[in-house]
């Protein structure tokens, strides 16, 4: 499942969980983001472990993980609740293949997780998490400071909202819970001026992680699928990229979702949003750490009543000027950030 590229820049280093593998734009911007801070500091990436891989038995992976300076955790929001997938990604941190070289964990999302993966953390060398929340569970549990800025989707390549775009449509999104996707579907049937937006390429997500001729066919699966779904419903809104979706946000007066990453790009684009309660605290987090109330997060059964009035849903001035203090903020710890990983690797050379 290892990606492999040169090596012509004069550090080595494996990222584990690259998230671009279900297709999710959100994901593409953070994995952007990750690499391109990299590369600009001369970090070649040698290899890649793509999301829910057991690396653990990827052996092209342990080989670059044994011969690799430096290794790098894309946390997202797999840690949290003491998921199987968490601990999978912490175990880097004990594995023989690792040696002495430094590991950091980055852009996490941490909590109430079990207090036996205090090891773990112990012994990463450079932990930041996404949340203040989750950068104060970390240190907790790993008996240090742990920083945070927020999620990488939101520290780079700022979007310049489209002033002459008409912002006329109620644009719903998806959601990780079959419930919370079934209820906005049909949300957005019973509106005539609502568009499915989802965050995906498509409704199904793909299963980077299957064998090669399993995920050939769920591919295969996955565009047949799309392409009945898009005539049964002639209001989804499939698109093919990040710009594309983004694009399509600034059409939407509010965007009513269900997908972190969704909330982000739409505090990025200036769009209106209400976000659907999830099953961690990272929406209400960002909140709080942008200097936004939680006034924007809903239940499915709120839904209704909460579209009376979208009006509600505009931004303050207030809020503008705390957003873009943030943002602002965000690019530059993001690059402190980066730095230290830089240096962290040449320590350790």
């Amino acid at each position: 499942m290892a990606t492999w590229e040169g090596t012509e820049l004069s550090i080595n280093a494996v990222i584990l969980n690259d998230t671009r593998g279900d297709n999710h734009f959100g994901c593409f911007r953070v994995m952007r983001t990750i690499e391109d801070n990299l590369v600009s500091r001369r970090i070649n990436i040698a290899a890649r472990s793509i999301v829910r891989n057991n690396w653990e038995h990827d052996k092209p992976l342990l080989r670059a993980i044994a011969e690799c300076d430096l290794i790098i955790i894309n946390g997202e929001g797999t840690l949290h609740h003491g998921a199987r997938a968490g601990e999978r990604l912490l175990r880097i941190a004990t594995h023989p293949a690792r040696g002495k070289k430094p590991v950091a964990l980055i852009n996490a999302l941490y909590q109430e997780n079990p207090p036996e993966w205090a090891r773990y953390l112990e012994r990463i060398d450079l932990i930041s998490t996404r949340d203040s929340w989750s950068a104060e569970a970390a240190s907790a549990a790993a008996g240090r400071k742990i920083d945070f800025l927020p999620d990488l989707s939101l520290c780079s390549d700022p979007i310049s909202p489209n002033a002459t775009v008409a912002r006329d449509m109620l644009l719903v999104g998806d959601s990780v819970s079959r419930e919370v996707s079934k209820a906005l579907l049909d949300l957005a049937a019973s509106r005539p001026d609502a568009r499915l937006l989802p965050i995906l390429k498509t409704i199904k997500a793909s299963k980077p992680h299957f064998p090669a001729p399993l995920k050939m066919l769920r591919e295969a699966y996955i565009r047949l699928h799309a392409e009945a779904f898009r005539l049964r419903r002639r209001n989804v809104w499939f698109n093919k990229d990040e710009a594309g979706f983004i694009n399509a946000l600034q059409h939407g007066y509010l965007h009513v979702t269900g997908r972190f990453h969704a909330v982000c790009l739409c505090i990025l684009s200036g769009t209106p949003f209400l976000a659907l309660k999830s099953n961690s605290w990272k929406t209400k987090a960002l909140l709080k750490d942008l200097g936004l109330d939680d006034s924007r997060l809903t239940e499915i059964g709120q839904l209704q009543e909460r579209l009376r009035r979208p009006e509600e849903f505009a931004y303050t001035s207030e809020e503008e000027k705390a957003i873009a203090s943030a943002l602002h903020r965000a690019s530059i710890d993001a690059s402190k950030l980066f730095d230290r990983i830089r240096a962290l690797a040449d320590d350790r050379r």
